[in-house]
Parts: C-alpha cells; sequence; structure tokens
C-alpha cells in the first residue's frame, strides 16, 4: 500500500512495503528527487537496511553457538510488509516487530520504527530500534536512498557530482566480491569533491569509514538544484549505482559488509551495534531538496 504526505511544497510517497520512501516531488517545479524503480537496473528506491548492512559471508552466521542462515543482503525489513502505526497532518510513521519467520533466521526480538516527517522542503526520517529479547541485541542500521541524476534533458550524469562538508581523506574499503576486503582501503577520489561519470561505481559502492562530514550534496553544473543529505550519528557513508543508470545512492550505515576473513561470530562482527534488554537505539536523517 502506498502512502503520501504533502505541504505546500513537497510531496512524498512511502510504500508500507520495507516502508520504503518512493518519492519526493518538487510542487513548485514537478521535479522528481527520487529513483523510479526502473528494473533494467535497480528495482529499489530508498531501501532500509536492517538487521544487517551488505552481506554474510557464505549466507551464514553464528551466535550462541547456533548457526543462522540468511540468503538476503542488506537483512530482511525491506522486503516485508511495515505497519502503519501513527500518522498526522506533516509525518507516516511505521513499525515492523519480530515474528516466527524473523526468528528462524535472526534469534533475536524487537520492534523497528521508521518516522517520515516533513518541513518545508526537508524530509526527516528517525528510525528507533527496541530490544525486546531478554538480553543483548546485535544488529546493523542503513540508509539507502537513489537521487535522480537526469532532472531534465540538457543535464547528463557527467555534470553531477557529491560534494562533502568537508576535506575527505579520500580512501575507501577494497572489496572482495560483495564482502569487505581485508587488504585495506585504497584512494577513490580527492579533496571534497566526488566527479560522476558512468562507470564511478564500476567496483560497487564506494565505504568511506567515519568521514570528517556529516554533510553531503548532489549538485549539477548546469542549474541550481540538488539535494542536501545530513547524516550524522552514522559511521560509514557510501555511495553507489548500477554504471550506466541515472542515479546515485547515498547510503549511511551504522555496520557493513562481513570481512572475506571473518570468523562469522555475530558478537564479533565489524561494525555491529549492540543493544542492551530493554534498550532503545536511534537515527536520524535530514533530505532537503533544491
Amino acid at each position: 500500500m502506498e502512502y503520501n504526505l504533502k505541504n505546500s511544497e513537497i510531496e512524498i510517497r512511502v510504500e508500507s512495503k520495507g516502508a520504503e520512501l518512493t518519492g519526493i516531488k518538487d510542487l513548485v517545479t514537478g521535479q522528481e528527487y527520487v529513483w523510479q524503480k526502473d528494473p533494467k537496473f535497480w528495482a529499489k528506491s530508498s531501501p532500509v537496511l536492517f538487521p544487517f548492512v551488505g552481506a554474510i559471508k557464505e549466507d551464514r552466521y553464528f551466535y550462541n553457538g547456533q548457526e543462522y542462515n540468511i540468503k538476503t543482503k542488506h537483512g530482511f525489513a525491506r522486503d516485508n510488509e511495515f505497519k502503519l502505526s501513527s500518522k498526522g497532518e506533516n509525518f507516516l510513521e511505521f513499525v515492523f516487530e519480530s515474528n516466527e519467520e524473523t526468528r528462524k533466521i535472526y534469534p533475536f526480538d524487537f520492534k523497528f520504527f521508521i518516522k517520515y516527517i516533513i518541513k518545508e522542503k526537508t524530509v526527516k526520517i528517525e528510525y528507533r530500534v527496541e530490544n525486546l529479547t531478554d538480553g543483548d541485541m546485535y544488529f546493523s542500521l542503513g540508509a539507502h536512498p537513489a537521487f535522480n541524476t537526469i532532472t531534465d534533458e540538457n543535464i547528463k550524469v557527467t555534470d553531477y557530482y557529491i560534494e562533502f562538508e568537508k576535506e575527505e581523506a579520500g580512501e575507501v574499503f577494497e572489496l572482495n566480491g560483495a564482502l569487505i576486503s581485508s587488504k585495506g582501503k585504497i584512494k577513490f577520489f580527492e579533496g571534497n569533491r566526488i566527479n560522476l561519470e558512468r562507470d564511478t561505481f564500476i567496483n560497487d559502492a564506494a565505504i568511506i569509514e567515519n568521514p570528517n562530514s556529516k554533510v553531503v550534496w548532489l549538485k549539477n553544473s548546469k542549474n541550481s538544484s540538488g539535494v542536501k543529505f545530513e547524516y550524522d550519528g552514522f559511521k560509514y557513508i557510501a555511495f553507489w549505482n548500477v554504471p550506466g543508470a541515472d542515479y546515485v545512492c547515498f547510503e549511511p550505515w551504522n555496520g557493513i559488509s562481513d570481512y572475506d576473513n571473518t570468523s562469522g561470530e555475530l558478537t564479533e562482527k565489524v561494525g555491529i551495534e549492540k543493544l542492551e534488554k530493554g534498550g532503545k537505539y536511534t537515527r536520524e536523517l535530514n533530505i532537503t531538496i533544491f
């Protein structure tokens, strides 16, 4: 089911499956900022990544001496129906709860809330994880919104660039297939800007650990439109698209794919979050269009 929310400046669309943000439209210009799920390239718009980010080595992990198998990348929340838990004039809140099926592949009880709030031209996304397990809970959380890089016939992907709030070291993780390579990091860009090309992400996502910047922008050299993206509280920021596609994903993560030399023990997983019994974990993002 699709839900809509709008004010005098923007309209957003959210699907109950995965509580996925599928549209941010400027009501003045008519411009749509979110990728519209072209299955030729990528049939998603903005999936949430929970309770894992990235790939699990050999599709299995271990917890308390038990082996668990999970074949999906980026967890399973994005593939499940969320319930609308509350709504108001400027917000929609969704919830997904652990159940018999999730416990087969993930041995924790939880409630996972996603709330969308609009104000002027900004969409605030609030995430809340509640641990209902009789003990600690281990999880990762990430966002994966895709923004259009073709907004009119006069603009090409190569006119776009990603601009960082601060200077960055420009190093990203080397990958080994879908996993993080134990070899270390490689140089990907210089300074505070990534110029987009058709094949910028030919080697998959560019993942930055502990970025200096907590704000990044998607801009272009042809006009003044773009996206401001604020993501404080996340250890990693990744950028990605399918080469040749007219979008780029901004992906703040708390958690990453397994390393290629991982033991598979969940409690030792790099980037994993730990939440105590009865605890609540919150993070938020702000997406502002201009």
